[in-house]
């Protein structure tokens, strides 16, 4: 994230003169072109957060699978370990999930008015990011993953509204995974009951 922050403020000229305009003459355009400038800043601090959690989850990512697997295992009393050739399969839709989140991002940040919701839509992403464990590990397409998820859309976004609180994530991630996991796994009893 810090990474990300020193990138943006170094080259912040040359991206301001290439997604801005210039402000014009009276006031009123100078005003829009100032307003416009924070809104940029800000997208900037959404996305430098953003990238710091999908980075952080990349980094930590077999640590959470195993602390997601212990978590099933104590609930369900079983969990079914997946060998790492078998993982390497997962690779193309944990791959399409990435690239789904960053796309989302990236627009939601860019255009004008969602970008007043985007700290509310990077929170459903962060969350479902951590519900989706028990999910990937038994092999869904990344279709039937966000459809389950929309099914529990906002108890997603309640989770994740704590996990964009920057600095206080990293001492939220391991309880989140425990929390998604358990939430997930109601869901595909949800499912295996039909």
């Amino acid at each position: 994230m810090v990474g990300a922050l020193l990138f943006f403020w170094e080259y912040q000229t040359a991206i301001m003169r290439t997604l801005l305009f210039e402000p014009g003459e009276g006031w009123l355009w100078v005003l829009l072109y100032y307003i416009s400038k924070g809104l940029l800043f800000l997208a900037a601090l959404g996305l430098s957060l953003l990238f710091g959690l999908l980075a952080t989850n990349v980094v930590a990512a077999p640590l959470y699978e195993q602390l997601s697997c212990t978590v099933e295992k104590e609930k369900r009393g079983y969990v079914e370990e997946i060998s790492f050739w078998r993982s390497l399969k997962y690779i193309p839709e944990e791959l399409k999930k990435v690239l789904l989140i960053m796309i989302l991002s990236i627009l939601i940040f860019m255009v004008p008015g969602l970008n007043l919701l985007g700290i509310f839509i990077t929170a459903s992403l962060v969350g479902w990011d951590y519900y989706d464990y028990p999910m990937a590990r038994r092999g869904w397409s990344l279709r039937q993953r966000v459809q389950e998820a929309r099914q529990d859309y906002f108890a997603i976004l309640g989770f994740g509204l704590w996990l964009v609180i920057p600095f206080v994530h990293f001492i939220l991630m391991p309880m989140a995974v425990a929390g998604g996991t358990l939430m997930a796994l109601e869901r595909i009893d949800t499912i295996e009951r039909r």
